[in-house]
């Protein structure tokens, strides 16, 4: 009898800890698919800035291309500040769930395999994604060191107001100096953040397709609704 009383005492302790730890799971993957429903829209206006940056970075191209002494150069001043800013392209995926998994001894708690495999293949996707966005910072920080020899500080100053927010002054600006060597290397530069943010834009068009897919899989193997 006291056999009998240890082995289910054992195995209502066993159903108890597997309940447990399937409504953990749950807990879990409704998170991470709340995690994919925001990247969805972060991911949209990170695909939509960096379009508008790639249409800016056309229009400053041929501003600097054609740019004579003595003439404005009030939009070359915003777009070359506005392009060379740290925080221009960031990308913050929502990271909160694997974060709590790993505190929580790892992957090992989601017991469905396809699932957890879907989940860090996702955020090494995020990771590589990652790589080239601190690529592009790297490419303006170039861009700003080619380009402050061609501003003056004054007219550099004004193009900001209050809050941050790059403004077009009334008064005109002119570059400091016209030097085709200078343009020449803003030029290439501006290029490469322009065709750098073309391949960001698709690749993370990309991610954002493959979260959707992901939270279709899981609504569908853990019946959510």
């Amino acid at each position: 009898m006291l056999f009998l009383a240890v082995t289910l005492g054992f195995l209502v302790e066993n159903m108890r800890e597997h309940y447990v730890e399937n409504q953990r799971e749950r807990q879990y993957i409704k998170s991470f698919y709340e995690d994919l429903t925001a990247d969805e829209y972060d991911f949209q206006l990170n695909i939509i800035f960096l379009r508008e940056q790639m249409q800016q970075a056309d229009t400053l191209q041929k501003l600097m291309l054609n740019i004579k002494t003595g003439q404005p150069a009030n939009r070359i001043y915003m777009y070359l500040r506005g392009m060379t800013r740290s925080s221009a392209g960031r990308l913050y995926p929502n990271d909160r769930t694997i974060v709590q998994l790993r505190n929580a001894g790892g992957m090992r708690l989601i017991k469905n395999k396809n699932v957890s495999d879907s989940m860090v293949g996702y955020y090494r996707t995020v990771e590589i994604i990652q790589f080239l966005i601190d690529e592009g910072l790297n490419n303006r920080r170039l861009l700003r060191e080619k380009y402050m020899p061609l501003l003056n500080a004054a007219g550099f100053l004004k193009i900001i107001d209050s809050t941050n927010e790059i403004i077009d002054v009334p008064e005109i600006l002119y570059l400091r100096k016209n030097d085709p060597d200078l343009i020449n290397e803003c030029l290439i530069e501006i290029d490469r953040i322009k065709t750098l943010n073309g391949t960001l834009a698709r690749r993370i068009q990309r991610l954002k397709e493959k979260a959707g897919r992901i939270k279709e899989f899981i609504k569908q193997e853990y019946h959510l609704k």
